[in-house]
């Protein structure tokens, strides 16, 4: 590592904004508990473990006690363990084996701890069985799982839609002896997949009450603002807190790299991207042979890093893989094995691998850009550096707001706590949505246990106004013949994937909703290094076919939405600004696409999209500015309101998300026309969940609003540009469409003052007048072409002719 060290120092000493040394610190130990059966110490001395972390010892006496328990410790810390010895101790005692549910939220961590607990498994001498239950596990494995099983691995979409649908045929015996519930890495349920998956919890106690069993809940979490609070939202019930990290932690340096400057050739500064910087660091270290992780933040971004890596280098190709959502099980499975054997030096992957899934011993974690959460920050730094053996983690700064603050206040980082997990497990939309499970399950009742009774009645009344459920004696049974537990994706806004073809051979998979941006016709889709265009989407069939291509650029969507607030719920006003939280009507869809160059990011062509839009409502924000800072914008000019409120729509998509846990996709802004209390359209900034119903992200921001909007200043006043940049403001922000505001935009640095004077009104009730300047660019002197140019442009144009017939003749082919 101090080659590598060496290296990063001297090749990247003008992009280090900052260093951190975070020091070795050591464990705190415990001898195993007296009632620990001498078959699992003389199991754990083999592997080499002779004690206990003072933490584990702490979850062994509260789980054997049978209280809820809520363990709280960093990567790397033994959780696994802390939960299983206590489990497995008492299996061993007791006459009449129980069962247990391990649920992970993940299908790569499910079969990861399947091969953890097998060591340990090896010394139980009763009929119990170990097996893993997800989408991946064969019709005949299910069945024998289902008849011998006492230890079953699972995850929650398995336990809503395999499960509990079919609890009195399949399940009855497992769920009647069902003594232990583990919920590994508690803190990812949040936001609208928490929300979900608390509803499965209910369900699953409900029935777990018909079978007469009631299971003790055993979870872990990395570190989370509100780990308390979380499982009492999530479970309805008090947990044994032990927070104590007793586990040695090995030394460890964070670097902050910022992207280097450079100038286009119409003399316009721009940050480089962060590949600019991962490549070379990934190829030095793979060379040194240093196990290293690259973490990006779109399945698209992995797949162009991979192959920016690899090409010129094909010894790289079979060392460097990458790895993200949408692969097929088998190719997961081999990525997941050659990457713990040690076969792979490098993986670039999406936030798949955050989790606690054993990836062997890595040293380099590599962010490029800021996971989106402090959270995942710490969770994807610590990947590496296990086996108390020091690590290096390099954060690269991407041209964005978020990206920017953290690349030049790195203190941020490590003096910030970690954000709070949200979650409302009575937001009507997903309430609604596993009643009608829960009654095909059991009939309901009039009152029901872990629910608010106000809200239920009122849920369960709809319910039966629609015909969803009717009376039956004196509960309600579902009345439909569908299978409701088959229309809700705990994951998100569709139930179904987009099977990918090329030819008659399936290669991936993708959401309805991704498919529209990713999958539209003539678009690029990039699959372990490969690259294919899009022949034909059908959503009606839920299949895409694809042919393989060599070409070198990729495709990117172009969306437009139309919002509009329908209800308001509550209303604050600051220094004259009207904040209105309510219900939001959205419609997203890609109008086109662009074609992008590798390497070079130039825009070399455009295409329609022509795929139905995607409608939903949620809840969020409206912001109508202060009334005496627009009637003085007005004055002066009045395309400064729209400057500003672009700007600052932009500046929120990019900064609020830190105070809620979301990531910059869960939260959309937007500007565009509301009717106010005077029937006069007025311009407002919109702020909106963009999952259907909202899950909480936009109320956070409401009821935070001063907090957003500070941050939102901080960032502008602290940025380096003059007129404006990706990293704060960009001199034309998204989403313009007025040709007069986009003129006055490129053309000066309206951007940046507008959108500076409109947050100095909302924080201090001050007017101060925009100083817009027009910006100028000093041309260079004229020349005269020589005879040599001359024919050069001759062969320019010649060339452009061509190269136009052929394009046309190609959209004609395709």
């Amino acid at each position: 590592m101090n080659k590598l060290t060496y290296y990063i120092n001297s090749t990247f000493k003008d992009n280090i904004k900052s260093r951190i040394s975070i020091e070795k610190s050591e464990g705190e130990y415990s001898d195993f508990p007296e009632g620990l059966r001498p078959e699992l110490v003389s199991a754990l001395e083999k592997q080499g473990i002779h004690n206990l972390y003072d933490h584990q010892s702490s979850a062994f006496q509260s789980i054997t006690n049978n209280l809820d328990t809520l363990l709280v410790s960093h990567t790397a810390s033994g959780k696994t363990l802390s939960f299983f010895l206590p489990i497995l101790n008492e299996y061993i005692n007791t006459e009449n084996p129980f069962s247990v549910l391990l649920l992970y939220p993940t299908k790569a961590l499910s079969r990861d701890q399947e091969n953890t607990f097998g060591s340990l498994m090896s010394v139980v001498e009763k009929s119990g069985r170990l097996g893993t239950f997800d989408g991946d596990t064969p019709q005949d494995e299910r069945t024998r799982i289902q008849r011998s099983s006492d230890f079953i691995i699972t995850n929650p979409d398995m336990l809503h839609g395999g499960i509990l649908p079919n609890h009195n045929r399949r399940w009855k015996d497992f769920l009647s002896r069902l003594r232990y519930i583990v919920i590994d890495e508690v803190h990812i349920y949040r936001g609208a997949f928490g929300s979900h998956v608390a509803n499965v919890f209910r369900r699953l106690l409900r029935v777990c009450e018909i079978h007469g069993s009631k299971p003790c809940f055993i979870c872990s979490s990395a570190t989370v603002g509100n780990p308390g609070d979380h499982v009492k939202a999530l479970f309805r019930r008090e947990f044994n807190l032990i927070e104590k990290d007793s586990a040695p932690k090995p030394a460890r340096t964070i670097y902050f790299l910022n992207p280097s400057l450079a100038q286009s050739a119409g003399h316009a500064l721009y940050r480089k991207g962060t590949a600019s910087i991962s490549i070379p660091l990934i190829r030095e270290a793979v060379k040194q042979k240093v196990r290293t992780i690259c973490f990006c933040k779109s399945r698209q971004e992995v797949e162009r890093l991979h192959r920016a890596v690899t090409d010129g280098f094909p010894s790289l190709k079979s060392l460097v893989k990458p790895y993200r959502g949408g692969l097929l099980p088998n190719e997961r499975r081999e990525l997941e094995r050659d990457l713990a054997k040690g076969k792979i030096i490098g993986i670039i992957t999406t936030n798949a691998l955050e989790l606690g899934i054993d990836i062997g011993d890595l040293q380099l974690c590599i962010l490029s850009g800021h996971p989106g959460t402090l959270a995942s920050f710490w969770q994807q730094s610590g990947r590496v550096g296990r086996k108390d053996k020091s690590s290096t983690v390099v954060f690269i700064g991407k041209d964005t707001p978020i990206d920017q603050f953290l690349v030049h206040h790195s203190d941020f980082i490590t003096k910030t706590p970690v954000e709070q997990a949200l979650l409302n497990a009575d937001n009507p939309y997903i309430l609604l949505q596993h009643l009608p499970c829960m009654a095909h399950e059991h009939p309901l009742r009039n009152e029901e246990k872990g629910f608010d009774t106000m809200v239920y009645e009122e849920a369960v009344q709809i319910l039966k106004e629609n015909k969803t459920i009717v009376p039956y004696r004196d509960t309600f049974r579902y009345s439909l013949q569908d299978y409701p537990a088959r229309g809700v994706n705990l994951r998100g806004m569709t139930d179904y994937n987009v099977e990918i073809y090329c030819g008659s051979i399936v290669i991936g998979e993708l959401d309805p909703i991704g498919a529209r941006g990713e999958l539209h016709k003539d678009a690029i889709y990039q699959h372990l290094g490969k690259k294919y265009m899009s022949l034909e989407l059908d959503l009606e069939k839920k299949l895409c076919r694809v042919e393989e291509v060599n070409v070198d650029y990729y495709t990117q969507a172009h969306w437009e939405g139309r919002v509009e607030l329908t209800e308001t719920e509550e209303r604050k006003e600051i220094h004259e600004a009207l904040f209105d939280f309510g219900y939001i009507h959205y419609n997203k869809q890609p109008k086109l696409y662009k074609k992008i160059r590798e390497r070079t990011y130039e825009n070399i062509g455009y295409g329609p999209i022509t795929l139905p839009p995607f409608e939903y409502d949620t809840t969020g924000l409206c912001m109508l500015p202060p009334r005496s800072w627009v009637t003085e914008m007005e004055a002066i000019d009045k395309r400064y309101i729209g400057a500003a409120l672009y700007g600052l729509s932009y500046l929120l998509r990019h900064t609020s998300p830190v105070f809620c846990m979301a990531d910059t996709k869960d939260i959309e802004t937007d500007v565009s026309m509301i009717e106010a209390d005077d029937q006069i359209w007025k311009s407002a900034l919109y702020v909106f969940d963009s999952i259907e119903g909202g899950v909480g992200y936009s109320e956070k921001i409401f009821e935070k609003i001063e907090l957003c909007l500070q941050l939102c200043l901080d960032v502008i006043t602290s940025c380096d540009c003059i007129s404006g940049c990706p990293a704060c403001v960009p001199p034309l922000p998204p989403g313009v469409t007025n040709e007069d505001l986009e003129n006055l935009l490129i053309e000066s640095n309206a951007s940046v003052a507008c959108t500076t004077s409109l947050l100095s009104m909302l924080l201090n009730g001050e007017v101060k007048n925009p100083s817009v300047e027009t910006i100028q660019t000093k041309l260079h002197d004229a020349f005269e072409l020589t005879k040599e140019d001359t024919e050069r442009m001759d062969i320019k144009h010649k060339l452009g002719r061509a190269a136009n017939i052929l394009q046309k003749k190609r959209e004609r082919i395709h």
